[in-house]
């Protein structure tokens, strides 16, 4: 009986340990006008503990004329606005956004419906730089055409 006890505490505290693990998500695409840019972002973040965070993003900058992917390692949500930012994989053009540079961008979940969603451009960076997702930032955000859903924890 001990024994069965022991495995059912086992259990319970495993089970307890995975839905802790469980965090924040946000994902979607949108297209981005911004003055005379013109950016769409595609994204997948899951936060594992904190903001720490895993998943991917690909950032076209067609007026810059380049195309880069995104681990994304920091994901901050707060109710329906997430910041997400990683570290450049790869660039099509490595002189504009060099690979191991930082990224980051943030969104606006309006909901379903009519609502539009908001997005800021990617900001890219040397390592160590500029700013990751838990640091306050200020965005410029605009109307997007897409769709982004953030779901806090």
């Amino acid at each position: 009986m001990k024994r069965l006890l022991a495995v059912t505490a086992l259990a319970l505290v495993c089970a307890a340990g995975a839905a802790a693990a469980v965090g924040a998500s946000a994902s979607g695409s949108g297209t981005v006008l911004f003055g005379n840019t013109i950016e769409h972002i595609a994204f997948s973040a899951q936060q594992v503990a904190g903001t720490e965070a895993t998943g991917e993003a690909t950032i076209n900058d067609a007026s810059a004329g380049v195309r880069v992917h995104v681990d994304v390692n920091c994901l901050n949500v707060v109710g329906n606005y997430a910041i997400v930012s990683g570290i450049v994989t790869q660039s099509s053009d490595p002189e504009l956004v060099p690979v191991g540079s930082e990224a980051i961008f943030a969104v606006v979940d309006a909901g379903e419906g009519r609502a539009r969603d908001f997005a800021s451009i990617a900001n890219f960076y040397a390592v160590e730089t500029g700013v990751d997702c838990t640091v306050p930032s200020e965005f410029d955000l605009v109307p997007v055409n897409g769709n982004f859903r953030v779901q806090p924890a």
